[in-house]
């Protein structure tokens, strides 16, 4: 059966946001809702837990807990800002202990684990809870640190919506992830490695970034329990015998999702596409006004163009010039 037609209410805008982000969220975060104007339903997860200690992090020694507290607390003040402006519809408070984290547990993850974090100490249940606490049928979700680009008068999730209605095996859309090469390669970056089926206006992969993606909640479902079979039983021997546990979100997905034909549709499209920041020291914060304007200009680097990550030396080179 054909499903109906979707449109822009039946999405919700889901921004995550921790402590890490403080430095620059005042800037991206309402970049980000610029270029959503058009999406009412917005919810921000605040995640205001630390992450735990593993095999390869030692929160006392990176996120010591007087430090980590005055960070939440900062948090909390420039999200309480962000309420003051009407920037979301809602917000949530992901704080240790939150019998929400059982339930999530529970729901994404088989009850294998219910740590906030991964093993490295990156963001877990912050995503599970964006996916689980958005009450439209599809899922818009950002990082608080992507930058994306789209022309005026273009809607890259209109465009998504409609084209996922075509292939019933696709789970999640983005733009494209990278600003547009010069040059004919059939890639939607030079970086992720995965193989892709290229089509007239989109790629189809299997890999699940959880940097940015709209989600179809009722198509990821039909792949419910996600943790079974070989991933179970990997996750189960990682967690008793101490080896890097647990594994991200994305991780998860790919190998279970992505592994049972769920497919990632990459629009191909010019006229929307994302950047990411993978190194956020003092160089990126300087740059950070410069590259929001020209992104949102759809101008960058010649040396940027393919690849997802910022490439802080040719931008500042570029902003230079």
């Amino acid at each position: 059966m054909t499903e109906q037609k979707y449109n822009l209410n039946d999405v919700t805008l889901q921004i995550n946001i921790s402590p890490g982000d403080l430095g620059y969220a005042e800037q991206t975060i309402p970049f980000l809702l610029a270029n959503h104007r058009q999406v009412k339903n917005r919810l921000l997860i605040v995640d205001c837990c630390r992450p735990q200690k593993t095999t390869l992090l030692d929160p006392d020694v990176k996120f010591p807990l007087a430090a980590f507290n005055n960070r939440v607390k900062q948090l909390i003040e420039i999200t309480e800002s962000f309420k003051a402006k009407g920037f979301f519809s809602s917000v949530y408070y992901l704080k240790p202990k939150d019998p929400l984290i059982k339930r999530l547990s529970k729901k994404y993850l088989r009850g294998v684990y219910d740590c906030t974090h991964g093993a490295g100490g990156t963001a877990n249940m912050s995503y599970w809870a964006g996916i689980e606490l958005t009450k439209t049928k599809f899922v818009l979700h950002y990082d608080s640190d992507i930058l994306v680009h789209q022309t005026k008068g273009y809607d890259w999730v209109k465009e998504a919506l409609n084209l996922m209605q075509q292939d019933q095996d696709c789970v999640a859309a983005v733009p494209r992830l990278t600003p547009p090469t010069q040059d004919l390669m059939d890639l939607p970056s030079f970086q992720e490695g995965r193989p892709n089926e290229s089509h007239n206006r989109y790629w189809l992969n299997d890999f699940f970034s959880t940097r940015h993606f709209l989600l179809n909640k009722e198509r990821l479902a039909q792949y419910f329990p996600l943790i079974s079979g070989k991933l179970l039983v990997e996750l189960l021997l990682r967690k008793y015998l101490k080896r890097a546990f647990p594994l991200d979100p994305e991780i998860i997905l790919f190998r279970s999702v992505g592994a049972k034909g769920g497919k990632r549709m990459v629009l191909k499209t010019s006229d929307a596409w994302i950047l990411h920041p993978d190194k956020k020291g003092d160089l990126f914060m300087q740059l950070l006004p410069g590259i929001i304007k020209a992104v949102s200009e759809g101008i960058f680097p010649l040396k940027q163009a393919g690849y997802e990550n910022i490439n802080l030396e040719a931008w500042a080179e570029f902003l230079n010039d």
